[in-house]
């Protein structure tokens, strides 16, 4: 048995399958997000939350203030490290989630970088909407 398959077997025991799912569509949500730090295009944020999103402006006034600096964010990926499902319906999920920041950098436009201060697990309530495009946060 591979390692891969290892982690999966220890993960899927740990969070129920139905959980397993949502981690992953929030997981697949993160990683354009991060993107969106990473290349400084707020407008890749339309693909994670939903419009109207308080977490959306948020995000994009960051990225904006970072690249006014001549600056973006990269690493800005967020390891999930429990998911449940308080509630969901057809058309809205709640989860229930702690996560962390992993090791992010600020990257300048002339090439150097510095570490941003790691971060601490955070739980926090996650509302997913569905959307004529598919689940965003929000």
């Amino acid at each position: 048995m591979d390692w891969i398959s290892v982690l999966v077997a220890a993960v899927t025991s740990v969070l129920g399958s139905n959980d397993l799912h949502w981690a992953g569509v929030l997981g697949e949500l993160d990683d354009v997000r991060a993107e969106a730090f990473a290349h400084r295009d707020a407008a890749l944020l339309d693909k994670v939350y939903a419009p109207g999103s308080s977490g959306r402006t948020q995000d994009a006034s960051i990225i904006s203030a970072y690249a006014s600096r001549g600056a973006r964010v990269t690493g800005a990926d967020l390891v999930l490290l429990s998911c449940t499902v308080r509630s969901s319906s057809a058309e809205q999920v709640r989860l229930d989630v702690v996560d962390q920041l992993e090791s992010s950098r600020i990257v300048w436009d002339d090439g150097t970088s510095r570490a941003l201060p790691t971060d601490q697990p955070t739980r926090r309530v996650v509302t997913l909407i569905r959307t004529r495009d598919g689940w965003r946060i929000d």
